[in-house]
């Protein structure tokens, strides 16, 4: 649960006054969620999702508001923006941005078919190809630049320089062994495809959660990331009938070119070192991101294609 500001039902009256949404009922924060604050309001009218950007600026916030507006005016199943009486779609309280969302209905499970991930990234990309939303320039590129300056900042939380400069030498010659061509599609990605961020009804996908870390990048990370959460037990090897299996009901919503899939072995590279980018000084974590890296290194890319395709 991360509430990091508290807020009072006057609080709410004085914000829903820009709504046309009635008098607030009651509220509470969700059990999930990490950076943001994010609680369920209750009003006369109906049921919303309130997100007080804790942390980011206006324009941030407004990706996400675009990005949830389109996709909502496609059928896709995520939180549609609500507007205010100004026909915005952000507020401000105390200083920072905030929005209101439809809620949706559903509930988290552990256990499901990593399929219907796989019909819900397709029916995304299938949507949002092409698509470059406004503000697009301050979210996370998710390239070797991003993940150098995280890895960079975050290494001073290590105690010992020598280990901090140990680890920072290996990322920087494994990021150089990449290979990133310019001519891989481009579209808005959720970037994280944990479990959390999915919510299920009758045994489909009733919402995708949370466009937080949400980007215009290379489709092919939502792909990468999807494979790095669904098909790659922690502490294990990659399964790859599983990561087949994935990859074959995402074609059958948007095909995969040529040369996504020659360089899906260097995307899922960069799932693995973002989040070494951001857990470099956390011991455990870089242990084990370090071990895919190795792991995926005993395979050209060759023969990571033909395991695949």
């Amino acid at each position: 649960m991360a509430v990091k500001t508290i807020f009072s039902k006057y609080d709410f009256s004085k914000i829903l006054s820009n709504y046309n949404l009635r008098e607030i009922k009651k509220f509470k924060p969700f059990k999930l969620g990490a950076v943001q604050t994010n609680l369920l309001l209750e009003t006369e009218k109906d049921k919303f999702v309130f997100r007080y950007y804790e942390s980011r600026t206006e324009k941030y916030a407004l990706f996400e508001v675009n990005v949830l507006q389109y996709l909502a005016k496609h059928s896709y199943p995520c939180p549609a923006p609500i507007r205010n009486i100004h026909s915005g779609f952000i507020g401000r309280y105390k200083n920072k941005p905030f929005a209101l969302f439809k809620f949706m209905d559903g509930e988290h499970k552990k256990k499901v078919n990593p399929k219907l991930i796989a019909q819900a990234i397709g029916k995304l990309h299938k949507i949002t190809i092409g698509y470059k939303p406004k503000y697009s320039e301050v979210r996370d590129t998710y390239d070797p630049k991003s993940c150098w300056k995280n890895a960079i900042s975050n290494s001073k939380k290590i105690k010992s320089k020598s280990e901090a400069k140990k680890r920072l030498d290996w990322l920087k010659a494994e990021l150089e062994k990449l290979k990133l061509p310019n001519n891989l599609p481009k579209g808005v990605c959720h970037c994280d495809t944990h479990p959390s961020n999915f919510l299920y009804k009758n045994g489909k996908i009733s919402a995708v959660l949370d466009f937080n870390n949400a980007s215009y990048v290379y489709l092919l990370y939502d792909i990468a990331n999807m494979v790095y959460f669904w098909a790659w037990p922690h502490k294990k090897e990659i399964i790859f009938n599983e990561a087949k299996d994935l990859l074959k009901e995402y074609n059958k919503y948007r095909k995969l070119t040529e040369v996504e899939k020659n360089h899906l072995y260097d995307i899922l590279k960069m799932v693995i070192f973002m989040s070494i980018g951001w857990f470099i000084h956390d011991d455990d974590d870089f242990f084990w991101e370090k071990k895919k890296v190795e792991f995926l290194n005993s395979f050209d890319r060759k023969e990571f294609y033909n395991k695949l395709f």
